[in-house]
C-alpha cells in the first residue's frame, strides 16, 4: 500500500542552500536562503491558493478529513475576524489531516479528546511543569471539526453524514471576585514597578468591571472612531464596543452609556492621551503601552493577582463575569443585563439567574401555606 502524501511543504536543500517547495513528485524552487524562511512561508501559501480545488466527492469514504476542514477554512473561516477557528483547523489537522471523513465516529472523537489532553499549552512549554490543554479547548475544536462537516455537507451533500461526539460540557464558572477582592486587585495594579504596565492595568480593571465587556473588546477600545476596534464618546457618554468596519458575531458588542462612576475617569484619560505637546504626541489608545497598544497583559495580571493574594483561577474574564453576578444581585432585569453585556438572555439566566434577588422568591415564599 503506497504511503500518503504529505501535502505541500517546505524542504530545505543543504547543497544549494535555498528552501524549496515540495508536493508528492513536484519540486519548485522560492529563491529565498536559509535565513530568509518567511519569505519561503509565503512563497508556499502562494503556491497552495494556486494550487487548490474545493473537493466535490460526496463519499465520505473517499474524501480526507483535510479535505473538509481545507474547504471550511477558505470558503468559511476566512471571513471570521475571530482567529479561534483557524487556530482549531491546525490542531484538528495534526491529529485528524490523513484520515478519511468516514472515520468520524464517537470512538475517534473521544481518542482525539484523550490525545489533546495530554499536550502542554504552547504558551506554558516554557515551565517546569507545563500546563496541559483542558478538556473545553477539545471540545471547542471538535465544535469547528464539526462546523467544517457540516458546510461541505451543505454544498455537497455526503452519502453518510459523520456525527462529531463532542466531551460533556465543562460546568460554567461559579468564581465570581466580591468588592474587596476587586479593591485589592486594583491596588495591587496601581503599585507595579512597571509604571506603563500599572496604568493600563487599572485602566483595563475598571473598564472591565464596570462595563461587562470582553477583555479583547476593552483592549482595542481607541479614544476616535475608527476601523479595528471600538471607540469611547465622551461627549455623547457612549461606549461603541466595535469597530465601524467589525462584523458583529455570536460575541455581541452593541454600543452601552457610560456608568456615571467610569464617566470621570474617562474624561481624565482622554485629555490626557490626547494632549500634545512639542515632546510628546497623542495616543489614540484607551488602554496603551508606552505609546502603542496592548494585544495582551499576562504578565501584569499575573503579578497584580498574586500580590493581591487571588487564586490563578483568577483570569481576567473573570471581570466580566464578576459584572453580571453584581448587575443580577443588584435586582436588575435580566434583559437588560442580557443588552448590556452583549450576552444571551438564556445565558444570563442559566448561569447568573440565581444571583437575582427574585430568584424563586414567588413559589418559595407558597411553601408550607394553607
Amino acid at each position: 500500500m503506497p504511503r500518503p502524501a504529505k501535502g505541500a511543504r517546505l524542504w530545505f536543500d543543504k547543497k544549494a542552500g535555498l528552501w524549496f517547495i515540495r508536493d508528492g513528485s513536484v519540486k519548485r524552487g522560492t529563491g529565498c536562503s536559509l535565513e530568509e524562511r518567511e519569505g519561503a512561508e509565503g512563497r508556499l501559501q502562494q503556491y497552495i491558493e494556486e494550487k487548490y480545488e474545493p473537493p466535490s466527492d460526496s463519499r465520505s469514504s473517499a474524501l480526507l478529513v483535510s479535505d473538509v476542514l481545507t474547504y471550511y477554512a477558505r470558503e468559511i473561516a476566512g471571513g471570521q475576524r475571530s482567529k479561534t477557528s483557524s487556530y482549531s483547523i491546525e490542531r484538528l489537522l495534526d491529529w485528524w489531516g490523513l484520515k478519511p471523513l468516514s472515520d468520524v465516529k464517537r470512538s475517534t472523537c473521544q481518542a482525539y479528546v484523550e490525545h489533546r489532553a495530554s499536550q502542554p499549552i504552547r504558551q506554558a512549554t516554557k515551565s517546569k511543569k507545563p500546563k496541559l490543554v483542558s478538556r473545553e479547548t477539545a471540545r471547542r475544536e471538535l465544535t469547528v471539526l464539526r462546523a467544517a462537516i457540516n458546510a461541505y455537507h451543505a454544498e455537497t451533500p455526503l452519502d453518510a453524514l459523520p456525527v462529531v461526539t463532542l466531551p460533556k460540557q465543562s460546568p460554567p464558572r461559579s468564581r465570581w471576585l466580591t468588592r474587596e477582592e476587586v479593591a485589592r486587585l486594583l491596588r495591587a495594579a496601581r503599585n507595579l514597578e512597571e509604571r506603563d504596565s500599572a496604568r493600563a492595568l487599572q485602566r483595563f480593571i475598571l473598564i472591565s468591571i464596570y462595563t461587562a465587556t470582553r477583555s479583547g473588546a476593552v483592549r482595542r477600545l481607541g479614544w476616535v472612531e475608527n476601523t479595528i476596534g471600538g471607540h469611547v464618546d465622551t461627549e455623547a457618554g457612549v461606549i461603541h464596543r466595535r469597530g465601524t468596519d467589525e462584523a458583529e458575531t455570536r460575541k455581541r458588542r452593541p454600543p452601552i452609556r457610560i456608568p456615571d462612576r467610569l464617566a470621570g475617569f474617562l474624561r481624565r484619560w482622554k485629555a490626557e492621551d490626547m494632549r500634545k505637546d512639542k515632546d510628546r504626541k497623542a495616543v489614540p489608545f484607551v488602554i496603551h503601552f508606552r505609546g502603542k497598544p496592548v494585544k495582551a497583559q499576562r504578565k501584569s495580571w499575573e503579578e497584580a493577582r498574586a500580590n493581591a493574594g487571588l487564586g490563578k483561577e483568577v483570569t481576567p474574564h473573570i471581570l466580566k463575569h464578576t459584572a453580571v453576578t453584581w448587575m443580577m444581585q443588584s435586582g436588575a432585569e435580566p434583559w437588560d443585563v442580557a443588552e448590556y453585556a452583549g450576552t444571551s438572555l438564556k445565558m444570563i439566566e442559566d448561569v447568573y439567574g440565581h444571583h437575582h434577588p427574585d430568584f424563586q422568591g414567588d413559589i418559595a415564599s407558597r411553601i408550607g401555606r394553607r
